[in-house]
């Protein structure tokens, strides 16, 4: 879902051997509190947010989860659904009108590997077809769960560049369309548009629920629900199925995550942990789960009240339980429960948020940002050093003490050079790519990367110099080529 998408790769290269991130358990650190307030004055339009910080407050207790489990959410974004009064008005989603009841996709409908954007075609908030545009998917993943403009541009820019078509704005939410009008021209050029199913370039490996796309007996299906690993992730909440309880929070869903990455790395000897399609969309799916598909309530003291059960875990990604507790996934039929409720309003999560997030993966796994992948024998990955990216100029602990660093760093490997790379790679002519981008995909990054009058200096990066390496870092070729080549130097299918 996704997203996306950019600030990958560079916080993927942080692994080697750094111990727990201290500001993410000192939140009372310059650096953090430095962040925070830049980020917030960037959501607030430099208004004051006072205590809709998620930090705010009884910031150092709730960081820690009772236990040593997952017995509540941590605060691990900027703004606190929580925080904020519940508003039954604001915050209602309509799912049962003639325009936006589920209906499931027809036969010709595209769908693909995103629960969260089958969910909005599903309800009519996408074209129901599985065809949508930079436009409609703005305002469909606002609206309906609260991503904010900046996430919401630069994740819709990057689908219709690398996954859609650039001349009539439009994209997949599944596997390959044909365009219509002028975007027709684009598909004689390059081929019709791969859609978001795309491997190493909007999907990647070890998914919540999705076999990885190169692994052995998965057939290429990097798409359609695995049962079996969304059998563990209701095991890791214990299979708990207390209507209105909080079972998958942000930490189940990330202890998740790492447990399928060290699955990916044992069982599939192509594993590649990618830029965009490795961190962002696989690494950050998992938190989007944990806040998109959860409901929304009133506590007792009229507040909002955040929480994922099981019931709304289920309709999230198409399954049903049978009396006997027989699970029946169909796909593509992924939905909303009539009951849902969205965040509150001014609760957007943001490309800040993302950069929290992926500070916060690093004290659950710091496996979850590395880079890399196997070099074609299972259990042999090899990562990427940070240092060995920017030449020596940033180094892994800079990063991990320094969520402004990150900002930057994320910046730059992925905004300045990974895409670049990558349309030299897909265009003959970059020049209209290149300007679309930098309106919609790199303004939203520098500005959160410079908030604060943050510099930022420039210095040189080489990420995609070390992908080749990696057999499983291959762009799988489309059926319909037009003038496609091979991506970053990897080679193709």
């Amino acid at each position: 879902m996704k997203a996306f998408y950019f600030l990958s790769l560079a916080a993927t290269c942080l692994l080697s051997g750094v111990s727990a991130f201290p500001a993410l358990k000192d939140p009372s650190s310059p650096q953090y509190a430095e962040f925070l307030k830049r980020a917030a004055e960037i959501k607030a339009g430099k208004y004051a947010f006072g205590d809709i910080l998620k930090r705010a407050e009884n910031a150092s207790s709730s960081l820690e989860t009772p236990g040593g489990g997952f017995g509540h959410r941590r605060l691990t974004a900027l703004l606190n659904p929580d925080n904020f009064k519940y508003n039954a008005k604001e915050q209602y989603v309509d799912l049962t009108s003639d325009e936006h009841k589920y209906i499931p996709p027809g036969p010709d409908d595209l769908r693909g590997p995103c629960p969260g954007l089958n969910i909005l075609a599903n309800h009519g908030y996408f074209n129901r077809n599985g065809v949508t545009n930079l436009f409609q998917g703005i305002d469909g993943i606002n609206k309906v769960f609260g991503v904010e403009y900046d996430l919401a541009l630069a994740l819709n820019a990057y689908a219709v560049v690398f996954n859609g078509n650039i001349l009539d704005l439009s994209w997949s939410i599944g596997g390959p369309f044909k365009s219509k009008d002028l975007g027709a021209l684009e598909d004689v050029l390059v081929g019709e548009p791969a859609g978001i199913n795309a491997h190493n370039i909007y999907e990647g490996d070890a998914s919540i629920v999705r076999q990885d796309y190169y692994a052995p007996g998965s057939g290429y299906d990097n798409v359609e629900l695995y049962m079996p690993y969304f059998k563990d992730l209701l095991a890791l909440g214990n299979n708990d199925a207390t209507d209105g309880k909080d079972v998958y929070n942000a930490e189940l869903m990330l202890q998740h995550k790492a447990n399928r990455w060290h699955q990916s790395v044992a069982t599939n000897p192509y594993f590649f942990q990618s830029a965009f399609g490795g961190l962002v969309v696989t690494t950050a799916a998992e938190r989007f789960v944990a806040e998109f598909a959860a409901n929304n309530t009133v506590d007792e003291n009229g507040y909002n009240r955040i929480y994922l059960d099981e019931k709304n875990l289920l309709a999230f990604f198409g399954v049903e339980k049978g009396a006997s507790g027989n699970l029946t996934y169909t796909p593509g039929t992924e939905r909303l429960l009539p009951s849902w409720t969205r965040r509150p309003l001014a609760a957007t999560f943001g490309l800040d948020d993302i950069v929290l997030n992926l500070l916060h993966a690093v004290s659950i796994d710091q496996s979850l940002l590395s880079l890399g992948g196997n070099t074609g024998k299972v259990n042999s990955f090899a990562g990427v050093d940070a240092a060995d990216i920017t030449g020596g100029a940033v180094h892994t602990a800079d990063l991990l003490s320094d969520p402004q660093a990150l900002s930057c760093f994320l910046f730059q490997t992925t905004t300045e050079e990974v895409v670049p790379t990558l349309l030299s790679s897909i265009y003959k002519d970059t020049g209209k790519a290149l300007d679309f981008l930098g309106k919609n995909f790199n303004v939203p990054f520098k500005k959160l990367a410079t908030a604060g009058n943050n510099p930022c200096t420039r210095y040189n990066t080489n990420a995609t110099g070390h992908y080749s390496e990696f057999p499983g870092s291959k762009i799988p070729r489309k059926q319909d080529q037009g003038v496609v080549g091979t991506i970053l130097g990897g080679g193709s299918d």
